[in-house]
């Protein structure tokens, strides 16, 4: 019996060492074994199904023999041969999963083991002493931050160009883009090659993370995401590590993607007082990118905020060939994205979207973003199921000024806030000619009496000095309304933010030349400095005074509109129109 018992134990040794040798083997020989078993069920089966068949035939027995092949067929040759190659190919994958996970954390170790002569312990340390970092305590910490060497995993539905609204020109040089990485033969037949890297730079929120991603749904090659922060560490040596990684794994999966996000927080202009592992990071990367064996098919994509910080090395062509600027959105871009928004919720028939995109001027594809968000919880808060124009409107301005709309309760305040805001707009749109939005009495929590939406002709590229001119004299417009109805001696605080928007027109007004002198300060002073104060003294002055006068020339246009937002509250453009 004992005999028989290890006989047994050996077949089964023998089974499971041939399992984990040769899957294949050993999933053909379980599948022949099932298979047998099921060609019988499997010819009663068909049989059953071809019952009709087999009554109508003149030959049935001819019939049955194809039958009885078929479920032979299938169970003993079809089935076992599908089986192996799908259980093979998960076995081997999950195997090679296995294998290789420890490798990059092993070489991690190998190179952080290194760290142990820290400028902290004495120099009379003997040897024997140094190879004492082995502590359990300094291992585990050594070993916390590990490499980032795994292809970046799509969360939610993958994102492609067409989900991007807006931005034509920039998409069209973005999908050439795609089309070399696909097809390299396309530009190697001119002689040329796929651009070494790509920067994408511009304000926040303007979609240049997306704009990556949408570049590596739509190429089909591996993409490997980090955040530049991730790479900085408390150990010297280790953010150059965690590079590395990144690149031996890009390029032993190539053709690639490297996208690095924030590249500032690493790439910035090196100076003497840097310390070392910032700068052994920055140089690991300027290597990697244009290293000796360069050519090794990972495109690298980065986008950041502060293109003017980045360190010259890094910015040089045959790193970054590319620099793609992301601007702010236009109107037309507005439109497109405001649509794409705006198709995703339930909102009543009948509003705007091109009057709300001509009312989102200087906003991100981010802000319109939360402006859509805003405007359906404040639907949900109202117990509504759609959204109507007073959610857009409330978040809108919200958005702006950053507080909820809140109207001032006394009537004194109404009546100079009203006067306040018709000096803006009866100046912003008889003298600086500029589209006027939305004139309200409606102000925020954040101190704002009143507001004037005023939206720039984004059409000229080149704005007249005339119409800087003009737009300094309109800043001043609310304070002069004050002053030419109430007095001087009545004169409030709320143009507190209108001579900070005066003084910035006046400093673009000074830096054109207008001021009289045609220079550059900067270049002589060696920095940045103000101009001459006196000569912006004389200029505000002035302005201001040419305000009160065309103010007093219009006084019936002031009186029509402050009027009518004491009775409305609100004008919108047509109702301004019709007024002035």
């Amino acid at each position: 019996m004992l005999h028989e018992g290890n006989k047994v134990m050996n077949i089964k040794r023998k089974l499971r060492n041939i399992s984990r040798n040769g899957p294949s083997y050993a999933i053909i020989f379980f599948a022949l074994i099932v298979g047998a078993i099921m060609v019988v069920p499997t010819y009663l089966f068909l049989s059953y199904v071809l019952r009709n068949q087999l009554a109508a035939t003149d030959d049935p027995w001819a019939l049955r023999q194809k039958i009885r092949i078929a479920s032979i067929g299938l169970n003993l040759i079809v089935a076992p041969c599908m089986a192996s190659r799908t259980r093979t190919e998960q076995f081997l994958n999950l195997r090679k999963k296995t294998v290789k996970k420890p490798q990059p954390q092993a070489a991690a170790a190998s190179v952080k083991e290194a760290p142990p002569q820290k400028p902290v312990e004495p120099p009379m340390q003997k040897p024997v002493q140094k190879q004492e970092p082995a502590h359990p305590q300094e291992t585990t910490q050594v070993q916390a931050p590990a490499p980032t060497v795994t292809p970046a995993q799509p969360q939610g539905p993958v994102i492609t160009f067409d989900d991007i609204a807006g931005y034509a020109e920039t998409k069209k040089n973005m999908e050439f883009i795609v089309k070399c990485l696909r097809n390299p033969e396309l530009l190697r037949q001119v002689g040329a090659k796929i651009p070494a890297g790509i920067l994408l730079y511009g304000p926040p929120g303007t979609g240049k993370t997306l704009m990556a991603k949408a570049i590596a749904g739509t190429a089909g090659v591996n993409f490997y995401s980090a955040n530049a922060s991730e790479f900085v560490q408390v150990w010297v040596g280790q953010g150059a590590l965690n590079v590395r990684a990144l690149y031996q794994a890009a390029k032993a999966n190539a053709p690639s993607i490297v996208f690095i996000d924030e590249l500032d927080a690493i790439g910035g202009t090196r100076t003497s007082g840097q310390n070392q592992e910032y700068r052994q990071t920055l140089n690991a990367l300027l290597t990697e990118m244009d290293g000796i064996g360069k050519d090794s098919g990972v495109l690298t994509i980065a986008a950041t905020n502060a293109f003017e910080d980045l360190d010259p090395a890094l910015v040089r062509p045959g790193r970054f060939d590319r620099k793609i600027m992301i601007p702010l959105p236009n109107v037309a871009d507005r439109l497109a994205i405001i649509k794409l928004y705006a198709a995703k919720r339930n909102m009543v028939p009948g509003i705007s979207l091109e009057k709300l995109a001509r009312e989102t001027v200087g906003m991100s594809g981010s802000a319109i973003a939360t402006m859509f968000n805003e405007a359906s919880i404040r639907a949900v808060m109202a117990d509504r199921g759609v959204i109507i124009e007073t959610d857009l409107d409330g978040a809108l301005t919200q958005m702006l000024t950053n507080g909820e709309a809140a109207k001032a309760t006394n009537p004194e305040d109404l009546k100079i806030a009203a006067y306040h805001e018709s000096g803006h707009a009866v100046i912003m749109r008889l003298l600086a000619k500029d589209p006027v939005q939305k004139v309200s009495i409606i102000g925020s929590t954040i101190g704002a009496v009143g507001m004037t939406f005023r939206s720039d002709n984004e059409d000229r590229l080149l704005v007249p000095v005339e119409v800087i001119r003009a737009r300094i004299i309109a800043a001043y417009g609310g304070r002069a309304a004050e002053e030419l109805v109430f007095g001087k001696e009545n004169i409030t605080v709320g143009a507190r933010q209108d001579i900070k928007d005066a003084s910035a027109y006046i400093r673009e007004y000074l830096d054109c030349g207008a001021g009289g002198a045609l220079l550059h300060e900067e270049t002589f002073a060696g920095g940045r400095v103000s101009p001459d104060i006196n000569t912006a003294k004389n200029i505000s002055k002035a302005l201001y005074e040419e305000a009160v006068k065309f103010l007093g020339e219009h006084r019936d246009s002031l009186e029509r509109v402050a009027q009518a937002l004491l009775d409305k509250e609100t004008i919108m453009e047509e109702e301004l129109e019709a007024l002035l």
